[in-house]
């Protein structure tokens, strides 16, 4: 059987680190560079709707990007006045 502990808040920080650091900067730039392409792509063949939609979905994962960036940051910072051990 196993125990009941408690979390270890290190360990869910730091797969929390590694999954913002994942998505704001690798998979969310590369799907905004791949959209922002086929955007402009679709514009300068004339197809100005898909086009512009293809351009604001890429704004979306801009903001994803920057979203991840800050809230990682924001964790990073915690985790420094917090100390080595997690504590005050």
């Amino acid at each position: 059987m196993t125990e009941n502990t408690p979390p270890d808040p290190a360990r869910e920080n730091s797969s929390r680190l590694l999954m913002l650091g994942l998505g704001g900067y690798l998979v969310l730039p590369i799907l905004a560079l791949v959209t922002v392409t086929l955007g402009f792509i679709l514009v300068l063949n004339d197809r100005l709707v898909p086009g512009l939609g293809f351009l604001f979905v890429a704004q979306i994962w801009v903001a994803g990007g920057l979203w991840a960036h800050l809230s990682r940051r924001r964790l990073l910072r915690g985790a420094s006045e917090a100390g080595p051990d997690g504590r005050n």
